[in-house]
């Protein structure tokens, strides 16, 4: 399996530095997986052109509906930044070296 990254690994790196438009267009029209399982989709008649428009637009809202709602949320206690980080539910924390550094600086 190849996989390619579209987008640079932070914000000071643009991913199109090493990476020509036209490459990056050429990725995604030939191996974007989800035009390819579109495509695919439409080949096998498993759903028309409107009814995979009408379930993205359905999507978008439900995206769109809980970003708002985590943005009108309140921000979580610091004490819960290492809490549930791998396992929902469990309690359990994530373990690493520099856990005790910044439990240090939480206040």
């Amino acid at each position: 399996m190849d996989t390619y990254r579209y987008h640079g690994h932070s914000m000071s790196d643009p991913g199109s530095t090493y990476r020509t438009r036209d490459e990056i267009s050429g990725v995604r029209q030939e191996r974007d997986p989800v035009e390819r399982v579109r495509k695919l989709v439409l080949s096998h008649d498993l759903a028309t052109e409107k009814e995979l428009k009408d379930t993205e637009k359905e999507i978008r809202k439900k995206v769109d509906e809980a970003i708002a709602q985590a943005k009108e949320s309140p921000m979580p206690d610091p004490s819960e930044l290492f809490t549930n980080v791998y396992v929902k539910g469990f309690g359990i924390e994530a373990c690493g070296p520099d856990r005790k550094e910044v439990r240090a600086v939480l206040p």
